[in-house]
């Protein structure tokens, strides 16, 4: 036979079949990573240009809102000051001499009102309180701003009183020595719970055979029995 005229021979192809050749790890990995960094600057993308148009729409507000805020500060400090200032010159009492010439500076603010007797188991008691003194018999009791009693008994006695509170450590106890007196003898100084319903704090002193109470019933009040009161407290011991 003619090898022109021979049938050709066509090799026979599969049909149908897989490749199961896998793509390697380190694509995966790449892949993976590149998607994670994509979505992470699309997030980022869009929080930006929200925050961005949330400035851009609400600047004025904020910058108002924050003038307003600096201003209620400022309004707050300026008062503040005023208050401080109001309360020179400071005031004074004094007490009579047979009870030790007991000498109080307050702020000019306040208001006093002092009973003094020669005889009984409180020869002064005195009221301090904001432009007048509310009725010591009201019903509706005042936390005052400074109490003064100077008192018949033993000083011993009279902080064995408050020897349960502070046992209980309603109150703290500490010695108190007026830096203004010479001789002084020392007393104690009690800040806390001074009595049922009112926190504040409290000197006594033995000043000759009677005893000095001072005091204020409203912890607002600590920095100006320290500051006036107690800083310029003078007697005759």
């Amino acid at each position: 036979m003619d090898q022109y005229n021979q049938p050709m021979v066509v090799p026979s192809i599969p049909v149908g079949g897989k490749n199961t050749s896998k793509p390697p790890v380190w694509f995966i990995l790449v892949f993976t990573v590149v998607l994670l960094a994509l979505v992470a600057a699309i997030v980022f993308g869009f929080w930006a240009y929200a925050t961005m148009k949330d400035y851009k729409d609400n600047s004025d507000k904020k910058s108002t809102a924050a003038v307003t805020l600096a201003k209620a500060e400022q309004k707050t400090q300026l008062e503040a000051a005023f208050a401080e200032t109001e309360k020179s010159p400071l005031k004074s009492y004094i007490s009579p001499s047979q009870f030790g010439s007991v000498r109080l500076v307050y702020p000019k603010t306040w208001s006093a009102y002092v009973v003094e007797q020669a005889t009984g188991s409180t020869p002064v008691d005195g009221y301090f309180y904001n432009d007048f003194v509310p009725g010591i018999n009201s019903t509706i009791k005042a936390n005052y701003n400074l109490r003064l009693q100077i008192m018949s008994g033993s000083y011993s006695s009279v902080v064995d009183t408050y020897k349960t509170q502070i046992s209980s450590g309603k109150l703290k106890a500490v010695p108190f020595v007026p830096g203004q007196v010479k001789n002084a003898v020392a007393g104690v100084r009690l800040d806390g719970q001074i009595s049922t319903d009112k926190r504040g704090s409290m000197v006594i002193l033995p000043l000759r055979d009677k005893v000095l109470k001072i005091w204020t019933e409203d912890e607002s009040r600590v920095s100006d029995f320290n500051n006036y009161v107690l800083a310029n407290l003078t007697y005759s011991p």
